[in-house]
């Protein structure tokens, strides 16, 4: 039998208590690690919960119609603006230049290279409450053709079969009308003159005047955007940014279509 001395015992029962000590402080770090993983998931599915979503509730194609029906919900703690309709029809539908897929769209911040004899009607945008579901629908004639409002087509048609869908919605998660007011405000002290410059250089580098130039009847038309629940805000050439879209995707249909096709423009 070993006889330990009172020393000895001591420094036995120390090392022990600091390897307690090690396993404890493994233990704890351990717990806030995990807890530390969860709540990052939490806080995940948090900006999920709070984001601006688009779901497909019905998609039904027939010999002579194809139909989709969505809905837009505001899981975000403020009101967005959702493009209803881009100008004077409800959507622009056509076949993307590489005759992949069928875009549906209502958005105003894309390019636009069309001349017009005179502008196209304001896009409406309507307010959507915070926690609010706005549904809509679409009814398009099969075969397809396009529509087009801001997208250049080609000259060429075709006829095909269309294998993908893709629905685009442009949405502003911000207060629209004070945006638009709060560049007006920073335009205005500019010189008017100095509305003259050239083009180019306005939209690159004094974008605010661009915007108050492209959007000069906005007070007009917008007489109580708030009250009305919507704004009617004119195509500014791009001029206007902070548009976000909600975009779906549909893989394996077969939708007819006949028409001109979109050009790539460089």
């Amino acid at each position: 039998m070993m006889i330990f001395g009172s020393s000895e015992r001591g420094e036995k029962m120390d090392a022990a208590r600091r390897i307690m000590r090690v396993l404890a402080i493994c233990c704890l770090c351990n717990m806030a690690s995990h807890a530390e993983q969860r709540n990052k998931t939490d806080d995940a599915d948090n900006n999920k919960e709070k984001a601006v979503t688009i779901e497909l509730t019905k998609l039904e194609i027939t010999d002579s119609s194809l139909g989709l029906n969505y809905k837009i919900r505001n899981g975000s703690d403020r009101d967005v603006w959702v493009c209803s309709e881009p100008s004077s029809i409800p959507f622009e539908v056509y076949l993307t230049y590489d005759k992949q897929v069928l875009l549906i769209r209502k958005r105003l911040d894309v390019p636009c290279h069309m001349v017009w004899r005179a502008p196209p009607t304001p896009a409406t945008y309507t307010r959507l409450s915070p926690g609010a579901v706005q549904p809509d629908s679409l009814l398009i004639d099969i075969p397809v053709a396009p529509r087009s409002i801001y997208a250049t087509l080609d000259t060429a048609e075709v006829v095909q079969t269309v294998r993908c869908l893709a629905l685009e919605i442009g949405y502003y998660d911000e207060d629209l009308p004070a945006l638009v007011r709060r560049i007006f405000e920073v335009a205005d002290e500019f010189n008017p003159e100095s509305w003259n410059l050239d083009p180019n250089i306005r939209e690159v580098y004094f974008r605010g005047l661009a915007v108050r130039s492209a959007l000069s009847g906005f007070y007009v038309i917008n007489k109580d955007p708030y009250g009305e629940g919507r704004v009617y805000v004119e195509y500014s050439h791009q001029a206007l940014a902070g548009e976000k879209v909600l975009r779906m995707q549909i893989n394996g249909v077969a939708i007819p279509y006949k028409g001109r096709i979109e050009r790539l423009v460089q």
